[in-house]
């Protein structure tokens, strides 16, 4: 199997996106214009991807692997997005992943983090490989009524007596991204850390799956103001609680847990028997617990990084970040 490295400028696109969707384990981050829109930060960082591609003799691409890269101390760097939590080598059958990791690993001799739709760890890497089994959480939509805990069955009915008390209280879709992107700024961005250039990033993402019909947003409204709002992308049997907020009156009204639990009935009618719900949960025990309460189950996934700067490279990567570690996004 040949592999090449395609620019993003060199890539066919509609034969890449083909490739994903035909894929065993396709996926809405593979997709070409996914991948420019988690890219596209004309406002901060550079970044940019390229594909790894299996090419055949007649030119169709049989196997393809988004590589997302950042500049960082003057060079590209691997380094997976915001809002694309793994990517995976795209084909219609299984493929040995080894070979492209020794692709990368010959072409990038440093990468921060590049998340793999993969199960296990790789066998005989380099030891300056780094890898690690990350999890999602996932929720099999296979038409049975969700196996929630008697906790949040208990939560789920005392939040729904307590908004049917609540004046103004309402559940509406919208295509206006800008009040969850504020529910979010004044209640959750100080504590995770977030730069002002991801804003914009989400904007256009939430934009171009709008566009293709793949995006669905919901708010809770109470006393006529929002209150809590959850974004839900879906592609590929997947729906993805990509992103969400609430105020201090949203979570006292457990709002996130009603829409939660309306998307998930929605996904059950939609993407049984096959289909999957996917919180993309972050490593945070508390998180974990929350989606677990849902019926959710863990789903690992593999991330790489590894460094092969040179001692002078290594001197100026640390130079660089003690100087401008202040003004970091």
């Amino acid at each position: 199997m040949a592999l090449v490295f395609l620019n993003r400028d060199q890539i066919n696109v509609p034969e890449w996106d083909r490739c994903v969707a035909a894929a065993h384990n396709a996926l809405l981050y593979g997709h070409s214009w996914y991948l420019d829109a988690v890219t596209n930060v004309p406002e901060g960082p550079r970044w940019c991807w390229e594909g790894l591609v299996a090419v055949d003799t007649d030119g169709h691409y049989t196997a393809v692997l988004p590589v997302p890269l950042r500049r960082r101390w003057g060079q590209w760097v691997v380094y997976q997005p915001l809002f694309c939590q793994f990517v995976a080598i795209f084909s219609a059958q299984p493929v040995d992943p080894v070979p492209f990791l020794e692709a990368l690993l010959k072409r990038y001799r440093y990468a921060s983090r590049l998340c793999l739709a993969l199960t296990t760890l790789l066998p005989n890497v380099p030891g300056y490989v780094q890898q690690r089994l990350l999890q999602t959480h996932v929720l099999a939509l296979d038409g049975a009524v969700p196996n929630y805990t008697a906790d949040r069955r208990m939560n789920l009915r005392r939040a729904h007596r307590r908004v049917a008390q609540t004046p103004g209280w309402r559940v509406t879709e919208s295509t206006d991204v800008q009040p969850l992107l504020t529910l979010f700024r004044e209640n959750h961005a100080a504590a995770i850390g977030v730069g002002k250039w991801a804003y914009p990033l989400f904007t256009r993402l939430f934009v171009a799956l709008q566009a293709r019909g793949l995006g669905t947003l919901h708010y809770a409204y109470a006393d006529n103001v929002p209150v809590a709002g959850a974004f839900f992308a879906e592609q590929h049997g997947r729906m993805i609680y990509l992103f969400n907020a609430a105020d201090a009156e949203g979570r006292r009204l457990n709002a996130r847990t009603i829409l939660i639990d309306q998307s998930i009935q929605r996904a059950i009618s939609r993407l049984s028997p096959t289909g999957l719900f996917d919180f993309e949960s972050p490593d945070q025990p508390g998180v974990v617990q929350f989606y677990e309460s849902f019926g959710a189950t863990p789903a690992p996934y593999l991330q790489l990084s590894w460094n092969r700067l040179t001692a002078v490279e290594r001197w100026t990567r640390l130079l660089r970040q003690t100087i401008f570690k202040p003004y970091r996004f």
